[in-house]
């Protein structure tokens, strides 16, 4: 087989895997009933994959690992009923409290944050509550955005190539480390403890559920209450990505863009204990996680170009 028609081949084999694999993923979710509206857009990959050239090609290859932490994490909704008996509840409070109760008066910030937002129903308050909301979904975005920048102008400029290469690979690292931690330690967040004290998660408890008494903001709420993973703790990968960032761009980032990642980072972690989302101590593992992926991953890269 010639050289050409062996690259069409593959070609053709990496289209078909695509559209299977985007339908097979829907055929799981409505035998589960968990098909979301967001999922309809998968169904975009198949004419992508179908009519691609060598670039598309080349896209879908790039950001493979990416897009598969994206699935994989969207599918933990179906382990989370196996998880109810093993949530960690109080020990996590218990730790939170003992190291950080100083800064809320023997309470842990998260709740502290929860209390004072719901006495004061003022302009600031209100003003607060939503651009944490903006922050807190902000990572949605930013990451991938970072890393699309990295991959287009790497298409023409081998050093930022290997930037993209470098992201995608410490961020693989870090997602999927985090999900093998997810379900070895399923931990409550401090909304689940606001919400229902101390009791272990049940089905009834999960599907009763009122965000609105366990959080402020629109937004977030509808978020949550659509997550994945309730239970998904310990290391908040919201703590995490702004450090993951920062350390891989010290090498190409300017000053100011290296003071506005750190800034980024310090409005990032408040936001999540202003929304009572995260422990202190769920962002500081976060934050050890990242800089072992970056190591991991820089270990990797010198070994690969030496």
């Amino acid at each position: 087989m010639s050289s050409n028609a062996l690259i069409k081949h593959r070609t053709q084999a990496w289209q078909l895997a695509i559209c299977a694999f985007v339908c097979a993923y829907l055929a799981v979710g409505f035998a589960t009933h968990s098909v979301r509206v967001y999922h309809w857009f998968m169904l975009l990959a198949i004419p992508g994959a179908l009519l691609s050239a060598e670039r598309g090609r080349r896209f879908f290859l790039d950001w493979a690992p990416l897009f598969a932490f994206w699935l994989v994490y969207d599918r933990l909704r179906l382990l989370q009923p196996l998880l109810y008996s093993r949530v960690a509840v109080g020990r996590p409070y218990s730790i939170e409290r003992a190291l950080f109760g100083w800064i809320a008066n023997g309470a842990i910030p998260a709740h502290e944050a929860q209390a004072l937002l719901t006495a004061d129903q003022s302009l600031a308050a209100n003003t607060i509550e939503w651009v944490a909301q903006l922050v807190y979904f902000s990572h949605l975005f930013v990451v991938p955005l970072a890393i699309a920048a990295l991959w287009l102008v790497g298409m023409s400029r081998e050093r930022v190539r290997s930037s993209f290469e470098r992201h995608v690979r410490a961020f693989t690292l870090l997602n999927f480390s985090a999900v093998a931690i997810y379900l070895l330690i399923p931990v409550a967040l401090p909304w689940c403890v606001t919400l229902n004290g101390m009791a272990q998660p049940t089905p009834a408890l999960v599907l009763n559920a009122d965000m609105a008494l366990a959080m402020h903001g629109p937004l977030i709420q509808a978020m949550i209450r659509n997550a994945s993973q309730w239970f998904a703790a310990v290391p908040s990968l919201h703590g995490a990505y702004p450090v993951l960032l920062f350390l891989l761009a010290r090498p190409m980032a300017s000053r100011v863009m290296l003071v506005g990642l750190v800034l980024y980072g310090s409005a990032m972690w408040a936001a999540t204990i202003v929304l009572n989302q995260h422990y202190v101590i769920d962002l500081i593992a976060g934050a050890v996680l990242a800089i072992a992926a970056y190591y991991a991953e820089l270990l990797y890269y010198k070994k690969q170009t030496a």
